[in-house]
C-alpha cells in the first residue's frame, strides 16, 4: 500500500470501509473491521485523510493515526511493521470467515496465526507486541475523540437553544434530557427540581486499585495525541486555516507518536503508596481542575434555563475523595507517616494552584467601590483597592499552606518541588504577609471570597462576580484546602486486636474472646464515660510498653483522626466488617486518640453472609446506648462488589447487594436514622462496574439513593472518565443527572414472583459457583496453569500485594487479580460463572419459580434485572472460547484439568445462549452498536496479542521448569509477556 498514489490509495481505503457492517462477533459470523486501514497508510506525497471527506471520521482518525505509526515503524523498525501486517493476515481471515464458508477455513485461519507467532524470536515478539500495543492505544484516541464528537452533535439537538439549556447535550443521560423528563414524566415542578438538585451530593472516591496498566507518562501522551487530533479536524474544516498551521498540527501528532513508540511501557519497580497516590490522582489538577467549574457553568445555564434559578455559591453536585494513601487494609506499605505525606503533598498542590487562580484574580479585581461589610474587613486604609487588599492575605495565607506543607514533608524525611510555584507568584512582603497563617480550614478560604462576591454584586459587578472570582469558589466547594479528603480503610480484625492491646494495659484481659454481646457492653460503656482508658502520654509510648508493632500502628492511624488538619479526612472504612462492635471499636480507638471530631465510620459488608445479616448488624448498632447522640443518626454504609461476587458468584452477589440495601434502609427508617450507602464497584462487570452509569444508578432500590451516591472509581477508569476536560464533564454530568432523576423515578416494584425467582437463581447460582471455584480440587490448577495470573505480580501497576494471605488459594486473592487473569484469556469466568445454570431450569423445563415468559417480563419491565442481563452479555461479547481453549491447548499439562476447562467452556456456552433466550438478541450486545463498532475495528488485535502470550507463557514457563532463567531470551520473554497483558487490557478496555 506504500507505493499507491494518494487517489488510488484512498479509493481502495473507502472501499475498504465500505466493507464495514453490522455483523456481530459471535463465533460463525462475518466481522468486518475498520482497523484493517491501519495496514494503509498515506505516501510522503499525502498530508493525510481530509476531514471534510464525507466518509466515516472515526474510521479516517484510526486509519490516520495507524499510518503516522506505521510510517514511523518503517523508519526505525521495517522489519517489524512487516511481521506485524503478515500476522494481522490470518487474524483477520479467522475473523472474517462464517462458519457457512467453512469451519475448516476459520481453523486453518487460527492454526496459521498460531505457527506464525511460534516462529518469532523472543525479540521479534516483543517487538511486535510492542506495535500493537501502540496500535490498540491510538484506536482509543480515536474512538475517544469520535464520542465527544457524536455528543457535541447533540449539543444541537435542543427545540429551545436561546435559553441556554443547550449548555449541556438533549440525552436522557444528561442534566438538559433529565430535567425535561422530570417535569414531563414525573410530573414535578421546577421549585422541586431546584430544592432536589442543589441538595443532591455526588462524591466519586478515587480509590488504590492497580489496574491503570499504563504509566502516567504515556497517558499523558495519549492525551496530548487526543488533543492534537481534534485541533487537526478543526483545521482541516476551516476555509481560514493555513497550510503551515496543517503541517505543524501533523508534525506535532507526528512527534507525539514517535514518543509514545520510543517510550518504555513497562514499569520498572513497584510504585509507592505516595507515588500511587500523585499518579492516580494527577487527573486532578490535568483536567478536573478546568472541568469542575466549566461544568459548573453549565448546569448553572441549563437550571436557568429550566427553573429561571441560580445554582447557590455553596452547591456542591460533585466531590471528591481518594482511598490513595489512606487505604492499609492488606497494604503493610501504608502506614502513618505515609498517610501524613500524601495529605502533606495534596495540601501543598492544592495551596499552589490556588495560588494560581488568586494571582490572576488579583489583576482581574481593581475595582474601588465596596459594601460595608467588605470595607470593615479591609479597613479604612484600604478602601483604595479592596479586593485586591483581601486577594493578597488570601496569597499570604497560601504561601504560608506551602510552607507549612513543606515542614511537614521534611519532618517526615520527603520535599516538595525543588522550585514552588508559590515563589513565582508576586506579593508584596508587608507584615500581613511575614505574620500569615497556614490556610488549612475551608471555611478561612471560602468566607473572603463569598463577601466579595456579595460587595462585587451589591456594587453593580455582575459580570465581575460571576467570572474567575465564582469558577475560584466552584473548586474550592468540590476539592476543599485537601484536594481529596482521604479516606481510612483497615480490616475489622486488625482493630479488634488493637482495642484487645489496649485493654491489656489497663488490665483487662480477654477482649477477643468475649461474646459479641460483652464486647458491645464493654465498648458502649467506655464511649460513653467520656474519659480514656489510658493516662495522657502513655497512649504516645505504647510501642515502647511492649505493644507489637500491628497494633501500634493501628494506634497511630486512629490518630491522624485527632491530629491532621479539619478536612484532611473522609471517612473511617472498616473491611470485612461482621458486627456491630467492628464499628464501636474504631469509635473508641478515635476517642483515645482524642478526635474531638471523629470520621464517620463505615462498616463494609463484602460476602453474601455479611450483606445477608447486615440490616440485624445495623439493628444492633442503632439500638446501642449512646450510638444515635454520638452519631446525629447519620450513618454512612459500604456495600462491596468485587469480594462478594468473588465469594458467591455474580447473581447472587447482585441479588443479595439489592435485599440488603432494602433491608438496610427499612432499619435506618425504623430507628430514625439517615443512612447513606457507599458503593465499593470496580471498573469491570465482575467486580460491580457498569460502563452506563445512567441507568446503573437508576436501578438501584428505591429510596437508597435520595440524593447522596458515594462511589469508588478505581485504576483505568479514572483516566477514561476522568483523563480530559471533555470526559470529565461528560462523567459529571452523568452522575449529577442520575442521581437528580433518581429522587423522582418512581420504580416497577418487584412482584412477588421475582422476588421468589431471584432468590431460587442466586441459591443455585451460588451452589453451582462454589462448586466449581471452592470445592473442585482440579479448579485453582486449572486456574493457574490457563490463566497468566500467577506473572501479574510482575506488572508492577500498584503499591500492595495481590494477596490478603500470601499462602492463600482463591479465596485470599484480591478481587482484581482475580477478575484480570481471567480477562486476559478471555473467559471472563467471574461475570457468568453459574448464571446459566441458575436459568436453565426456567427456560427449558419449566422448573424454576417462573418460566421464559416471566423472565422476558423481567427483564422487559425492572430496570434492576435488565441492566443485570445486559452487564452479562456485553462480557460475553468480549469473550471468545477459542482464545480460552488456546491457553488451554497449550499452557495446562495434565488432562483432567483440560477437561475442567473444557467444562467451563460449555457451561459458558449455556449461559450464552439462556441470556439471549432472555434478552431476544441473536448475538451478545448486538444493539449496542458503539460496542460493536468499537469490537471490529480491535478485536483481531487482541486476538494476534492472546496468542502472543500464550506462546511467551508456554516458553517462561518451560524455562523455569529447565531452570534457563539467566539469559536474555528469558528477560525478553518476560518483556513481551507483561507486554501482552497491557495490550490487552488497553485493547478490551478493562483490566480489573
Amino acid at each position: 500500500p506504500a507505493s499507491l498514489s494518494p487517489g488510488l490509495w484512498w479509493v481502495l481505503a473507502s472501499l475498504m470501509l465500505a466493507r464495514v457492517g453490522a455483523s456481530s462477533l459471535r463465533r460463525g459470523q462475518s466481522v468486518p473491521h475498520t482497523s484493517i486501514l491501519l495496514n494503509l497508510r498515506p505516501s510522503s506525497s499525502h498530508s493525510g485523510l481530509s476531514v471534510e471527506s464525507n466518509q466515516d471520521k472515526f474510521a479516517a482518525d484510526s486509519q490516520f493515526l495507524g499510518g503516522v505509526l506505521s510510517n514511523i515503524l518503517e523508519t526505525r523498525k521495517p522489519g517489524v511493521l512487516e511481521v506485524v501486517n503478515r500476522l494481522k493476515q490470518p487474524a483477520l481471515k479467522w475473523r472474517e470467515t462464517s462458519s457457512f464458508e467453512g469451519q475448516s477455513l476459520k481453523e486453518d485461519a487460527f492454526k496459521e496465526l498460531c505457527e506464525q507467532v511460534s516462529r518469532l524470536s523472543p525479540e521479534m515478539m516483543r517487538d511486535v507486541t510492542h506495535t500493537f500495543d501502540h496500535f490498540l492505544a491510538l484506536q482509543n484516541v480515536a474512538e475517544s475523540r469520535d464520542k465527544m464528537r457524536r455528543l457535541r452533535r447533540r449539543y444541537h439537538e435542543h427545540g429551545d437553544a436561546q435559553t441556554l439549556s443547550d449548555a449541556l447535550p438533549a440525552k436522557k443521560d444528561s442534566c438538559t434530557g433529565t430535567m425535561d423528563a422530570i417535569m414531563n414524566e414525573d410530573g414535578a415542578s421546577v421549585d422541586q427540581i431546584y430544592k432536589a438538585l442543589t441538595k443532591q451530593q455526588v462524591e466519586i472516591v478515587f480509590t488504590a486499585h492497580p489496574t491503570e496498566v499504563n504509566r502516567l507518562e504515556l497517558l499523558k501522551k495519549h492525551r496530548d495525541v487526543s488533543e492534537l487530533l481534534a485541533k487537526r479536524e478543526v483545521l482541516m474544516g476551516s476555509a481560514d486555516s493555513t497550510a503551515f498551521e496543517k503541517q505543524e498540527n501533523e508534525r506535532s501528532i507526528w512527534r507525539g507518536v514517535s514518543a509514545m513508540w520510543g517510550s518504555d511501557v513497562l514499569r520498572r519497580n513497584k510504585p509507592t503508596p505516595q507515588i500511587e497516590a500523585r499518579e492516580g490522582l494527577a487527573v486532578l489538577q490535568t483536567s478536573l481542575w478546568d472541568a469542575v467549574p466549566s461544568f459548573m457553568r453549565r448546569l448553572n445555564a441549563v437550571l436557568e434555563a429550566k427553573c429561571q434559578k441560580h445554582l447557590p455559591l455553596d452547591a456542591a453536585p460533585i466531590v471528591f475523595a481518594s482511598w490513595m494513601g489512606g487505604d492499609r487494609d492488606g497494604n503493610p506499605n501504608v502506614t502513618a507517616p505515609v498517610t501524613r505525606e500524601v495529605v502533606a503533598s495534596q495540601r501543598r498542590q492544592a495551596a499552589l494552584l490556588y495560588l494560581r487562580e488568586l494571582n490572576a484574580l488579583r489583576i482581574e479585581l481593581s475595582v474601588t467601590e465596596c459594601t460595608p461589610a467588605m470595607s470593615a474587613l479591609v479597613g479604612q486604609e484600604n478602601l483604595a483597592e479592596p479586593y485586591k487588599v483581601v486577594v493578597e492575605h488570601l496569597i499570604a495565607g497560601l504561601r504560608a499552606t506551602v510552607a507549612w506543607a513543606d515542614a511537614q514533608l521534611q519532618k517526615l524525611g520527603a520535599s516538595g518541588d525543588s522550585r514552588p510555584l508559590a515563589l513565582m507568584i508576586s506579593t508584596s512582603e508587608g507584615a500581613a504577609a511575614q505574620s500569615a497563617e497556614p490556610l488549612l480550614a475551608v471555611e478561612d478560604f471560602v468566607a473572603p471570597l463569598e463577601l466579595m462576591h456579595a460587595s462585587l454584586t451589591a456594587c453593580g459587578y455582575e459580570e465581575l462576580a460571576d467570572g474567575s472570582l465564582v469558577d475560584l469558589l466552584r473548586r474550592v466547594r468540590a476539592f476543599g484546602m485537601q484536594f481529596a479528603p482521604l479516606d481510612l480503610r483497615q480490616e475489622s480484625t486488625r482493630h479488634a486486636r488493637a482495642v484487645d492491646a489496649l485493654c491489656q494495659q489497663t488490665g483487662v484481659h480477654g477482649y477477643l474472646s468475649w461474646s459479641e454481646e460483652e464486647k458491645i457492653a464493654w465498648l458502649s460503656k467506655e464511649l460513653s464515660s467520656g474519659r480514656p482508658l489510658l493516662r495522657r502520654g502513655v497512649f504516645e509510648r505504647l510501642g515502647e510498653l511492649g505493644m507489637q508493632p500491628e497494633e501500634v500502628e493501628v494506634i497511630q492511624t486512629a490518630a491522624l483522626t485527632a491530629e491532621l488538619p479539619p478536612g484532611s479526612l473522609g471517612t473511617y472504612v472498616i473491611s470485612q466488617a461482621t458486627a456491630a462492635s467492628d464499628v464501636l471499636a474504631v469509635e473508641l480507638l478515635m476517642a483515645e486518640a482524642g478526635a474531638s471530631k471523629p470520621l464517620g465510620v463505615a462498616p463494609l459488608f463484602e460476602t453474601l453472609d455479611d450483606l445477608n445479616n447486615a440490616p440485624a448488624t445495623l439493628r444492633q448498632l442503632f439500638s446501642t446506648p449512646g450510638y444515635a447522640e454520638r452519631t446525629g443518626r447519620k450513618q454512612q454504609v459500604m456495600v462491596g462488589y468485587s469480594d462478594s461476587a468473588k465469594d458467591a458468584g455474580r447473581i447472587a452477589a447482585m441479588w443479595a447487594q439489592y435485599e440488603s440495601q432494602e433491608k438496610m434502609l427499612e432499619v435506618a427508617n425504623e430507628y430514625g436514622f439517615e443512612i447513606s450507602f457507599f458503593h465499593g464497584k470496580g471498573g469491570t462487570v465482575g467486580r460491580g462496574g457498569n460502563p452506563e452509569v445512567y441507568k446503573a444508578i437508576l436501578a438501584h432500590p428505591q429510596g437508597t439513593i435520595h440524593g447522596k451516591f458515594r462511589v469508588t472509581e478505581q485504576g483505568e477508569m479514572i483516566t477514561r472518565n476522568f483523563g480530559d476536560i471533555d470526559s470529565a464533564e461528560r462523567t459529571m454530568d452523568i452522575f449529577t443527572a442520575a442521581v437528580l432523576r433518581d429522587q423522582f423515578l418512581q420504580r416497577p416494584v418487584p412482584t412477588p414472583e421475582w422476588r421468589a425467582a431471584m432468590a431460587a437463581m442466586s441459591e443455585c447460582s451460588c451452589a453451582f459457583y462454589r462448586s466449581v471455584v471452592r470445592e473442585e480440587p482440579k479448579f485453582v490448577p486449572y486456574f493457574r496453569a490457563a490463566t497468566p495470573e500467577l506473572e501479574l505480580g510482575a506488572l508492577n501497576v500498584g503499591s500492595r500485594p495481590a494477596k490478603r494471605n500470601p499462602k492463600g488459594g482463591v479465596e485470599s486473592l484480591r478481587a482484581i487479580p482475580w477478575i484480570f487473569a481471567w480477562a486476559q484469556s478471555r473467559l471472563n469466568l467471574p461475570a457468568w460463572l453459574g448464571i446459566g445454570k441458575a436459568l436453565e431450569g426456567a427456560l427449558t423445563d419449566g422448573s424454576g419459580p417462573v418460566g421464559k415468559e416471566e423472565l422476558c417480563k423481567m427483564y422487559k419491565e425492572w430496570p434492576w434485572f435488565r441492566t443485570t442481563i445486559d452487564l452479562i452479555e456485553m462480557l460475553m461479547a468480549k469473550s471468545d472460547r477459542t482464545i480460552s481453549a488456546h491457553y488451554d491447548e497449550r499452557l495446562v499439562p495434565d488432562k483432567e484439568l483440560l477437561k475442567l476447562g473444557a467444562l467451563l467452556r460449555q457451561r459458558f456456552e449455556v449461559t450464552e445462549k439462556s441470556v439471549l433466550m432472555i434478552a431476544g438478541h441473536s448475538a451478545p450486545a448486538e444493539d449496542q452498536k458503539t460496542l460493536q463498532r468499537s469490537l471490529r475495528a480491535r478485536v483481531h488485535m487482541i486476538d494476534v496479542l492472546n496468542v502472543i502470550q500464550v506462546e511467551a507463557l508456554a516458553r517462561l514457563r518451560a524455562a523455569e521448569k529447565s531452570g534457563a532463567t539467566k539469559g536474555n531470551d528469558y528477560v525478553t520473554l518476560k518483556d513481551t509477556l507483561l507486554l501482552t497483558i497491557n495490550g490487552i487490557a488497553t485493547g478490551m478496555g478493562n483490566s480489573g
